[in-house]
């Protein structure tokens, strides 16, 4: 016999007004995940200048160090790219929560699928860009505070799998080492943490440009309607005389 009974509706989630916890996890959740690609860009630059210095002869050749500075600069390219249009997008999304509130203040229901984490603010950029070099800075303090022992063999490779292109520049300066400094390289592997500051600049930049951006297009859009109307009320006028 079939069942003749109606099917209950899902009750769809509302996500427009969130609590202050809310808010803040979903801002973190949404950063965490627009950082992923960028960080994968980085990783795969860095085995590319990896395999680089593998293929030059001369340690710390010109050649090498030029074609190590490229892959990472190919790797902060990427991320300049991406960030520019998450800034964007998410400035579309704050456009449409302006119109959201606009439409909450006059009494006004549109719905409960927008996102607020999800609209552009100015540091938003760099929140996204800390998280993409959070495996370099946990990875370069645990290794800068590790003295000579068994355990820093293990930490560079981590080092040199998940966050390369922050420890290749500092290779550049020469191996070596003596008393609490890292070991294999002439200096402290602390000084990886201003390398790290890289995708956080390059991501906080391009997501305030992407935002601009975005908004000048806007501006020009609406200029470009407002012609076109004044154009036809001309039209009609010259018509109707």
């Amino acid at each position: 016999m079939l069942n003749e009974a109606p099917k209950k509706k899902k009750k769809k989630k509302d996500y427009s007004n969130p609590t202050k916890w809310q808010y803040f996890w979903r801002i973190q959740g949404e950063c965490l995940r627009r950082s992923v690609t960028p960080y994968l860009m980085y990783l795969f630059m860095s085995l590319l200048a990896l395999t680089c210095q593998t293929i030059v002869p001369d340690e710390n050749s010109v050649i090498e160090i030029v074609l190590c500075l490229l892959c990472i600069a190919g790797g902060a390219f990427f991320n300049g790219h991406l960030l520019f249009h998450t800034g964007k997008l998410h400035y579309g999304s704050y456009i449409a929560g302006q119109l959201h509130r606009k439409n909450i203040a006059f009494g006004i229901q549109s719905g409960g699928g927008h996102r607020p984490e999800r609209e552009y603010r100015v540091w938003k950029g760099f929140l996204i860009g800390f998280y993409v070099a959070l495996p370099a800075i946990i990875l370069g303090t645990i290794a800068g505070s590790i003295a000579v022992s068994q355990a820093w063999g293990y930490v560079q490779y981590a080092f040199m799998m998940f966050a390369g292109w922050a420890i290749i520049p500092i290779t550049f300066f020469g191996t070596g080492g003596a008393g609490g400094e890292t070991v294999g390289l002439s200096v402290s592997m602390y000084w990886s943490l201003l390398v790290s500051l890289l995708p956080i600049i390059v991501s906080g930049i391009f997501y305030i440009v992407g935002g601009y951006a975005e908004a000048r297009d806007r501006a020009r859009a609406a200029e470009h309607d407002r012609q076109v109307e004044e154009a036809g009320q001309k039209a009609k006028k010259k018509v109707g005389q």
